[in-house]
């Protein structure tokens, strides 16, 4: 192997390429504890790369594999993405036939690389590019006296003008890091160092970005975090597909992005796997701009049948026409409706009635559904405006009190649970659209309820009015209840992952 590592070597040279919350009841100190996790079970394993960590991960690869089979990394680069980066079969195949990895892979002999043509009437060595001959015209533009002339390790000379605009054009146009000689027929792979010495360093980083990508994508357990404009990339090594249906593999990447590994929804969409997600995702793009979107985000009053739009987290409803009070949800008198989620958490099935098609049932069980999916959506939308109205008049307080700014983060607080938990909500019914009836999925509605009451009594807080000598009690009222949601919110996601763990759930749509 070390005599056809020397010649590879040689021929790469000689070719005219120069390739180098908290418990206690006294809250006026202490922030809101952050959340201790103690179910890390419920937690995939992973980590966050950044791109330089990305870039050191590559090299090693490549610097790796080029300590074995002996031969320089632009050309093992271009081996293992031939190889899909896979480093182990490279190896192996090349152990086992050294020659025939390199004719696969369109690498040209060191004798092919000697005797091709069309070549210069004058021999230059190491320099690319290099001044044109005294007699050479360029093949592609028909230039007789071109500027240079680049010749590839192949043998293949074309003027450098046009190899930068075919070599710009293959990376910023088509968006590829792989990519072969101009000449007609040659299977020779255009090298990073060739790439350099070609084109100016905005388009040879953009020629990098792609190599990541493609190391990226041939790797299942590495995945870039799905944020515009971020550039982390996470590592989960159990993040496969195959552990997708017992587990909704979330992770957060070096920014504070939280997406699911498995299927890239830059969201966190516990507790429902990803097979179901994308049922769920494609059924509401359909249904989206319908008369069934209106009905999700509108409602009209039961009692003097006004249109009314909500402006609020809480589903408690006030009708400024006739003062009546209602669920936003189930439209019942709140008199009776109360906190009690537990009325209209659950979808419960309707009588047997001919009238009624399959297809109709059908419908309304996902409105109902989609309809409580979307308004937890709304409600963290708004819940949000609310805090940062509430917000600018705690900083007046701030500067005309003796409130600090650690007292005045307590809404701050509040709002970012009752975020993520309507996430958990809206999903927890997506979930329970694909669950089978039976008692399984009564206990799962029940957990539900239990959190969105706690969810509602806490958004009822943020619509409290707030002034200077009420804000201290409501601070210390808002806290306890918003460590008490958190609580909620960990039995929740805790109790639905053990569920999919032991594959305790049952669907009515098959699971594979």
């Amino acid at each position: 192997m070390s005599d056809y590592s020397d010649a590879a070597s040689d021929y790469y040279d000689s070719d005219g390429s120069d390739i180098d919350g908290t418990n206690d009841s006294d809250f006026d100190d202490e922030p809101l504890p952050p959340s201790k996790d103690k179910h890390k079970s419920r937690d995939v394993e992973h980590n966050s790369l950044s791109t330089t960590e990305l870039q050191d991960l590559v090299h090693k690869d490549i610097g790796h594999v080029a300590s074995i089979i002996g031969i320089e990394s632009p050309i093992v680069s271009i081996l293992l993405r031939h190889f899909n980066w896979n480093n182990d079969r490279l190896i192996e195949r090349f152990l086992e036939s050294a020659t025939g990895v390199l004719e696969d892979a369109g690498e040209p002999s060191p004798a092919d690389s000697a005797d091709s043509s069309p070549r210069p009437a004058k021999r230059v060595r190491l320099e690319s590019p290099f001044p044109p001959p005294t007699e050479y015209m360029c093949p592609v533009c028909c230039d007789d006296e071109p500027p240079a002339v680049f010749r590839l390790r192949c043998g293949h000379a074309f003027c450098t003008p046009c190899w930068q605009t075919y070599v710009m054009s293959k990376i910023k146009d088509e968006g590829q890091c792989t990519f072969r000689c101009m000449y007609d027929d040659c299977r020779t792979v255009v090298d990073s160092r060739s790439i350099a010495k070609l084109v100016e360093p905005s388009v040879k980083n953009r020629y990098q970005e792609l190599i990541l990508q493609s190391y990226v994508g041939a790797h299942v357990n590495l995945r870039f975090c799905p944020h515009p404009g971020c550039t982390q990339t996470v590592s989960c090594p159990s993040g496969v597909r195959s552990s997708l249906m017992t587990e909704v593999p979330t992770v957060r990447c070096g920014e504070g992005h939280v997406f699911c590994f498995g299927c890239g929804l830059d969201s966190d969409h516990r507790p429902l796997v990803c097979q179901f997600v994308k049922l769920w995702l494609k059924s509401a793009r359909e249904d989206a701009g319908t008369s069934q979107w209106i009905k999700a985000n509108t409602r009209t009053c039961p009692k003097c049948e006004n249109n009314i739009e909500k402006n609020g987290g809480c589903n408690r409803i006030l009708c400024r026409h006739c003062q009546y009070q209602f669920c936003w949800l189930c439209m019942k008198n709140w008199d009776v409706h109360g906190y009690n989620d537990q009325v209209c958490n659950a979808w419960k099935e309707p009588e047997p009635d001919e009238d009624k098609t399959a297809a109709r049932q059908s419908l309304e069980k996902w409105l109902f559904y989609f309809d409580r999916f979307n308004n937890h959506e709304i409600s963290a939308r708004l819940d949000e405006e609310l805090c940062t109205r509430t917000e600018e008049k705690m900083v007046e307080w701030q500067e005309t009190s003796k409130m600090s700014w650690i007292e005045s983060t307590f809404m701050r607080d509040a709002v970012n649970e009752l975020t993520r938990c309507r996430v958990t909500l809206k999903w927890t019914y997506a979930m329970a659209y694909f669950l089978a009836a039976g008692n399984k999925k009564q206990i799962f509605e029940d957990i539900q309820a239990d959190l969105e009451k706690a969810v509602e009594a806490l958004s009822q807080l943020l619509d409290e009015p707030v002034d200077e000598d009420s804000v201290k009690s409501l601070r210390q009222r808002m806290v306890d209840k918003t460590v008490y949601v958190r609580g909620r919110h960990e039995i929740v996601l805790q109790d639905t992952a053990e569920g999919l763990y032991e594959g305790r759930w049952e669907w009515t749509e098959p699971l594979d």
